[in-house]
C-alpha cells in the first residue's frame, strides 16, 4: 500500500514539474516575439514572469539586457550584459550590447575596445544577425569618429573586408546626429523596407520601435518616477506615492489600518496590474508601515517586491534603510552594494549608525 501511494505521489509530481516546464516554455516563447515586435515593456513583464519560476538563463537574460537598454535604463542594462556574461562569456551579442552601453554613456574608447576584442577573438564565429550590427556599429564610427576608430587596425580592417556599401544612395548624416540614435537604431527591427515609400512614411512618422517603447514606459511608469532623494526612505517612498493614481492612493489608505502584511502581498499580487506596477504598490505600502515604524511589515513587503524585480535600485536602497531601522547593519551593506549604482548618501548612514 505504502509503494502504491509512493508511487501516486511520484506521478503527481512528475505532473507537476511538466506542467512549469510547459509553462516556461510558453513563457519564453512570448518573451522571444514580443522582443522581436520591439515590444520591450511587455517583454520585460514576461522576464518577471520566467524570474518566478527561477529558471533564468543567458539567452533571457541578455533579452532582458536589450530590453533595458532600448528604455534608457542603462544602469540595469549593464547590470543584466554583466549576468548574461557571467553564465555565458562567449555571449557576442551581450558583448555587442556592452559596447553599444560605452558608447551611449560617452566612453568612446571602451566602445572601441571590446569591439576589438570580438573581432579579434571571435571573428570566425560571428553569426549574420551579430556581424550585421557589428557592421551598422562600425559604419558609424567610420563617418563619424574615423580617427579614433583608426587606432584600432583589427576593426579597420574587418570593416574595410566586410562592410558592403548600401546600393542606393543614403540620406546624407546630419551633423547633429547622436552615438545613441544610432545604437538605439540598430536594436530596432531588421527587416528592410520594402520600397522607398514605405522608408519616407517611417521617416515621416518620427518615432523608431526603440522611441516608441520608451514612450509606452513612459506612460507606464509616469507615476512612478520618485524623486531620488538621498538621505531617508521615507521621502523617497513619499516621492513615489505621490505619483501614484489617487484613488488608489485612497483605497490604500481605507484598508491599511486592517489588512496585514500577508493581505497587503494577495491584494497585490492578485491584482490585474503590470509586474512593475505591482512593485511600486508593495514599496509604496512598506513606506508607510517604516514610518508607522513597523519595519518587520516593510521589510517582509520590499522582500516580496524583489521576488518579482532582484536590481530595482529603489527597492534595494528602501529594504537596506529597513535593515539599518532594524539594527541589521550587515545585511543593510549588503543590500546597499547590491544596487546597479552605489550609493554614497546610503553608506554613509550605514556608517554612521
Amino acid at each position: 500500500m505504502g509503494s502504491f501511494k509512493h508511487k501516486l505521489n511520484n506521478k503527481k509530481q512528475k505532473k507537476q514539474e511538466n506542467a512549469a516546464v510547459a509553462e516556461l516554455i510558453e513563457l519564453k516563447k512570448k518573451m522571444r516575439e514580443q522582443y522581436k515586435a520591439g515590444e520591450y515593456v511587455e517583454a520585460m513583464d514576461t522576464m518577471a514572469e520566467i524570474a518566478q519560476h527561477k529558471k533564468m538563463d543567458p539567452e533571457i537574460m541578455y533579452m532582458g539586457a536589450s530590453c533595458y537598454f532600448m528604455t534608457g535604463d542603462y544602469e540595469r542594462a549593464a547590470k543584466w550584459v554583466g549576468d548574461t556574461l557571467t553564465y555565458d562569456p562567449q555571449n557576442i551579442a551581450a558583448r555587442l550590447l556592452l559596447a553599444r552601453l560605452c558608447f551611449v554613456e560617452d566612453k568612446p574608447e571602451d566602445g572601441f575596445t571590446i569591439l576589438n576584442f570580438i573581432v579579434e577573438k571571435y571573428a570566425g564565429g560571428i553569426r549574420d544577425e551579430e556581424n550585421k550590427l557589428l557592421l551598422e556599429m562600425l559604419e558609424y564610427c567610420s563617418d563619424n569618429m574615423a580617427e579614433q576608430m583608426s587606432r584600432y587596425s583589427p576593426l579597420v580592417e574587418y570593416f574595410h573586408k566586410h562592410y558592403t556599401p548600401p546600393a542606393t544612395p543614403q540620406q546624407p548624416k546630419l551633423e547633429t546626429s547622436s552615438i545613441q540614435d544610432m545604437l538605439e537604431a540598430s536594436l530596432s527591427s531588421q527587416e528592410p523596407a520594402e520600397n522607398p515609400s514605405d522608408t519616407e512614411a517611417s521617416n515621416d512618422d518620427g518615432k523608431s520601435k526603440a522611441k516608441a517603447a520608451v514612450d509606452r514606459l513612459k506612460a507606464l511608469l509616469n507615476k512612478s518616477k520618485g524623486n531620488k532623494a538621498d538621505n531617508s526612505i521615507s521621502s523617497d517612498q513619499q516621492a513615489d506615492s505621490v505619483q501614484q493614481p489617487a484613488e488608489q492612493v485612497l483605497v490604500d489608505m481605507q484598508h491599511e489600518a486592517s489588512e496585514s502584511v500577508e493581505d497587503i502581498i494577495n491584494q497585490v499580487m492578485d491584482s490585474d496590474i503590470s509586474f512593475r506596477e505591482k512593485i511600486q504598490r508593495l514599496n509604496n505600502h512598506a513606506g508607510r508601515l517604516y514610518i508607522k515604524e513597523n519595519y518587520d511589515g516593510a521589510l517582509a513587503l520590499l522582500k516580496k517586491a524583489l521576488e518579482i524585480d532582484a536590481h530595482d535600485p529603489f527597492v534595494l536602497k528602501n529594504i537596506a534603510f529597513t535593515c539599518l531601522a532594524l539594527g541589521d547593519k550587515e545585511k543593510a551593506q549588503e543590500y546597499a552594494i547590491a544596487m546597479p549604482m552605489v550609493e554614497f548618501g546610503l553608506l554613509r548612514a550605514i556608517k554612521e549608525e
